[in-house]
């Protein structure tokens, strides 16, 4: 098993950029895909696998997979397109 990456600092930077869905202000850091960074049943995964997320779409999303009005598989979609996007941002910055 891969062991997940942690950075407060990448975490600070995510936190900081506008929610993947609504693009308001984020706040909240949500770890995407436990199994791919790293993660198990109560383990987070890979810090550098997270997304941006307002309160309510990261209650949502933990809640019930998905964030109204997308299906599960758009949601997923939307979520590795976010982390992608912050890799680059944070990429880009330096």
């Amino acid at each position: 098993m891969i062991s997940p990456h942690r950075s407060a600092k990448h975490l600070k930077f995510v936190r900081s950029r506008l929610c993947a869905f609504c693009h308001h202000p984020a706040g909240q850091a949500h770890h995407h895909s436990r199994k791919s960074g790293g993660g198990g049943m109560g383990i987070k995964g890979c810090d550098l696998l997270t997304i941006p997320l307002c309160k309510p779409h990261h209650d949502e999303l933990h809640k019930t997979g998905t964030v109204e009005p997308y299906s599960a598989p758009e949601a997923e979609a939307e979520c590795w397109k976010a982390v992608a996007l912050c890799l680059r941002d944070r990429v880009l910055q330096n």
